[in-house]
């Protein structure tokens, strides 16, 4: 047997072999297919997985935000239960946007742009500051730079309603003027870390959306 001959039959067994291989690695149509109630058990196991998925998210956000503070995370899934699409993390984002908007407002001494996000007692209490400054004749001139972080301190939920009390540290420019003008207070050039912690409210499951800031404090 000459060597032509002999590498022809050492290439045809090697074909067998992967032909072999590839039908016990892939299957054949001859093989297992599930049925109609197959596909159906498979539905039921993606919505249990989906459903798996949807109690993590929970446990990740009390993770990520809560950390071993058992009564808030028992809050945070009471809110839940009841909106099903309630997100700490969206509403850190906005609670971010209304600090931003309403200590500016404030700063300006022009509340009523955002008095509807104001319960009665702190737009009283905004109300009164400002009287008292403009009584003394004085202004400040506020640019908010910046948040550098945002956290959840506590979450309750009583009778309905959920308090979110949030801790803000942003980069701040103000000066203070009196009424000509001249700088009291502050440098116009300097950059200040302004610390509040703030309490917002609302009744969940209503069909109003907008949380309403009910205490501040630092």
């Amino acid at each position: 047997m000459n060597n032509t001959i002999l590498q022809l039959l050492i290439l045809a067994g090697v074909a067998l072999f992967l032909i072999f291989r590839l039908k016990n690695v892939l299957g054949t149509r001859d093989g297992f297919e599930p049925k109609g109630k197959d596909v159906d058990s498979t539905k039921i196991e993606e919505r249990k997985n989906t459903e798996d998925s949807s109690d993590n998210n929970l446990d990740e956000e009390a993770t990520e935000y809560l950390f071993d503070d058992k009564n808030s995370a028992n809050a945070l899934t009471k809110i839940k239960e009841i909106e099903k699409n309630f997100s700490l993390t969206d509403f850190l984002g906005g609670a971010g946007s209304a600090y931003e908007m309403i200590l500016m407002a404030f700063q300006s001494g022009k509340i009523s742009p955002v008095e509807t996000f104001l319960s009665a007692d702190v737009k009283e209490n905004f109300e009164e500051a400002v009287q008292e400054r403009e009584q003394k004749g004085l202004s400040i001139d506020a640019d908010f730079i910046g948040l550098r972080d945002t956290a959840v301190k506590n979450i309750s939920f009583r009778d309905g309603v959920a308090e979110i009390s949030v801790s803000f540290l942003a980069d701040v420019k103000s000066v203070v003027k009196n009424n000509n003008g001249e700088i009291i207070e502050g440098e116009e050039a300097d950059t200040k870390k302004q610390f509040d912690v703030w309490v917002f409210s609302r009744e969940i499951g209503s069909d109003n959306p907008n949380w309403i800031l009910v205490e501040t404090g630092a």
